[in-house]
């Protein structure tokens, strides 16, 4: 995840630390009136979702609008239609049972819904419809299909959408943890001292995390605290929202935005940020899968909203066996294309065109057709590996063979299936490991990079200084109340009697502040880069260069206007506003302020501190290891070229920051460059603008270091 950052400096000495100024962040709108309630309205059908509409205008709104009679308010009236048909025989995915966007069934009613929405010729048609689908179909697809609606409609830009993990708490805490918030939830409070893991926090119900010690899970890993990290995964499902593979990035919110190469620099950072991970625990490589057997299985813990446990995959799990022969052989034949395709030196679409492979800029062709999306060059022949993988992984096929009205089939998504949970199975980054060999094959048919396309011969870099990098773990707080039902009295005032937070660990790490010491004969406005990679791997042999390029993380970048002369770029960890998020705000914290800001209490400001899919500053660093563990830190520095797309244009900007457009690049140059390919000592020897030096990252157990108060996430 990259930032931009400008530096004003003035040379006052032979050496200046350089303040700096947010180069990309906007400054924050005051949200007016309108805004405002559209902010309140839409909150309030996240809240108690697997329940009936409280509310008595909104229950009104749903009983009485009629999209029949409104029919010439929406502009696509084809997907009206299809809905229409499905309501009248019966057809809609049933509530109560889990949704699966991979399923196709699942999907194409999922699409149907959203062009409805979209076609909206205004707000009001909008919403009103939103509020009708709210009560009338499944639970998951309706947050699924007003989440990505929000993000992309021209009149809810901006509008902030709960996390996921608010609106349903049990994709991210097991089964023991919600069925003790639902029994505190009947019984209430007296009901606490009934279990050790539960105390009372003012007017809360506090349970303990304990999934790491949880000895219903047969295959915990070390690094568990990271796979489970809530916030990671509801990155991974938000940055799906706002780029769904179904949504044609052709026309329309997504319109030039390189969605392919996009999807291979998030997938890279991904899989080089867990290994890391595991480094930092003492495990070893991640695992290599084949098309025989699974070593590694997985045991969630989780179920779905309606009770139903999630599939697990047990050790040493057997691919050849009778349910699973099809989905082998899609993986092998759907590899085999591709990887055919790369060898040959071109992809062949709908239309029997060549398309060339042998450029850099066809990183985003081969993306695409990677994922699977509906800009594949043929879609139909190259079909989706990581889909096809992901079906075969996550043991859910048994699954598959029941339906509703014998035609809508109702499933029970793995963990590996579902992209707020994805993140949590080892089996992701086996089969991305896997996947990204391929791109390894494709990069290997391009010329690594000479060194003077590399250098920047009017800059030095003299040295870098790193302050020491501490790692700890502290507590936050999840509210899982939305997803406990309320009681009559609850209900008829339309609030809830407490809140029920569970309390669980998470990573952070001390604040430090990077500084590079450049000579600059000429000002320029430059681009610096921070990556960070293991100096070891988990046999504890030195990495060379040119095979550590593929495990290096980026977590930094920004832009810098460099003055002529001596100059220290000083950098905190703690700078990016932009690409970086703390913590998304609670969506109660949310509907609060904008109620209290609509009442002439306060103002609510719309700014990008909630940035959506923002990394997770806190998982900036890897946790290292109790006195010390050895990274190398890479600094490159490069002139600046701006995107042929300006950052943060598009359908209001001020709002949206480019989500959802092809304006959200900092550069013209490729994404991860220039580790984008193999990079050699050679290369860089005598390169002055490229550092590489050991840090060390230590981990501290939390009385050994001051933690500041973590409160509701």
């Amino acid at each position: 995840m990259m930032r931009v950052l400008q530096g004003v400096c003035a040379l006052l000495v032979a050496h200046v630390v350089a303040d700096h100024k947010d180069f990309l962040a906007q400054p924050g709108k005051i949200a007016d009136q309108t805004f405002l309630q559209r902010q309140i309205d839409l909150y309030k059908l996240y809240t108690h979702v697997t329940e009936p509409l409280y509310d008595k205008e909104l229950k009104t709104i749903a009983d009485t609008w009629d999209l029949e009679k409104n029919i010439q308010k929406f502009e696509n009236v084809t997907a009206l239609k299809v809905f229409f048909d499905l309501k009248e025989y019966n057809m809609l995915l049933p509530r109560s049972v889990p949704f699966n966007i991979l399923e196709p069934r699942h999907q194409w009613e999922a699409v149907t819904l959203f062009n409805v929405l979209y076609s909206a010729k205004d707000y009001t048609t909008f919403y009103k419809t939103a509020v009708y689908f709210r009560e009338l179909i499944n639970e998951g697809l309706f947050i699924y299909v007003l989440s990505v609606a929000i993000l992309h409609y021209p009149e809810t830009q901006g509008i902030i959408i709960p996390p996921i993990y608010e609106v349903f708490p049990s994709y991210f805490h097991n089964a023991e943890i919600m069925n003790i918030a639902q029994r505190i939830n009947s019984h209430g409070k007296r009901y606490v001292k009934q279990y050790p893991q539960t105390y009372l926090w003012e007017d809360n119900v506090v349970i303990k995390w304990n999934t790491t010690i949880w000895p219903y899970v047969e295959n915990y890993a070390p690094v568990s605290y990271y796979l489970n990290d809530y916030a990671l995964n509801a990155l991974y499902y938000n940055y799906h929202l706002t780029y769904p593979f179904w949504m044609s990035g052709k026309q329309g919110p997504l319109s030039k935005f390189k969605r392919g190469e996009m999807l291979y620099f998030a997938s890279k950072q991904f899989v080089t940020r867990y290994y890391l991970e595991r480094l930092s625990n003492g495990l070893d490589e991640i695992s290599d899968i084949n098309l025989k057997f699974v070593v590694e299985g997985y045991s969630s813990g989780l179920v779905h909203y309606n009770g139903v446990p999630f599939p697990d995959r047990p050790n040493f799990f057997y691919l050849y066996q009778p349910k699973l022969i099809k989905y082998v052989e899609k993986v092998k034949l759907l590899e085999r294309r591709i990887r055919d395709a790369i060898e040959i030196g071109y992809f062949v679409n709908q239309k029997g065109e060549k398309i060339d492979l042998r450029t850099p800029e066809a990183i985003d062709v081969l993306g695409k057709a990677i994922e699977g999306n509906v800009d594949s060059p043929n879609i139909y022949y190259y079909g989706s590996v990581i889909t096809a993988w992901k079906n075969l992984l996550g043991n859910s096929a048994a699954t598959k063979y029941n339906y509703w009205h014998d035609q809508v089939p109702l499933v029970r998504p793995s963990a590996l299936e579902l992209y707020q949970t994805t993140l949590r199975d080892p089996a992701f980054y086996m089969i991305w490991k896997r996947v990204l060999d391929l791109i390894t094959l494709w990069q290997s048919y391009l010329p690594v990079y000479k060194p003077e396309e590399l250098a920047f011969s009017t800059l030095k870099i003299q040295k870098v200084e790193v302050d020491k990098l501490v790692t700890y773990f502290e507590h936050t707080y999840l509210n899982v109340t939305s997803a406990l039902p309320m009681n009559e009295f609850e209900s008829k005032v339309k609030a809830d009697e407490f809140s029920v937070l569970v309390q669980r660990p998470q990573l952070n790490h001390k604040k430090f502040k990077v500084r590079v010491y450049v000579k600059s004969e000429v000002p320029k406005t430059v681009v610096v880069k921070f990556f960070l990679a293991p100096k070891y791997d988990s046999k504890g042999f030195e990495i060379p260069l040119h095979e550590n390029t593929q495990n290096f993380f980026q977590f930094d970048q920004f832009v810098y206007e460099l003055p002529q002369g001596e100059t220290v770029i000083q950098r905190d960890s703690d700078a990016d506003k932009v690409f970086k998020v703390d913590k998304w705000t609670s969506g109660y914290d949310i509907y609060r302020k904008a109620y209290n800001a609509l009442h002439g209490n306060g103002q609510f400001v719309i700014d990008n501190n909630n940035f959506f899919d923002g990394f997770p500053r806190r998982l900036l660093i890897p946790k290292g290891r109790v006195g010390g563990m050895p990274f190398q830190f890479l600094v490159y520095i490069h002139e600046f070229h701006a995107p042929a797309t300006p950052y943060g244009t598009g359908v209001n900007p001020e709002n949206t920051y480019g989500i959802g457009t092809g304006a959200n690049r900092m550069t013209s140059y490729p994404l991860r460059f220039p580790l984008d390919r193999p990079l050699h000592e050679w290369q860089i020897k005598r390169l002055t603008n490229f550092w590489l030096q050991e840090v060390q990252i230590t981990h501290k157990t939390t009385p050994d270091i001051i933690v500041p108060n973590s409160m509701f996430a």
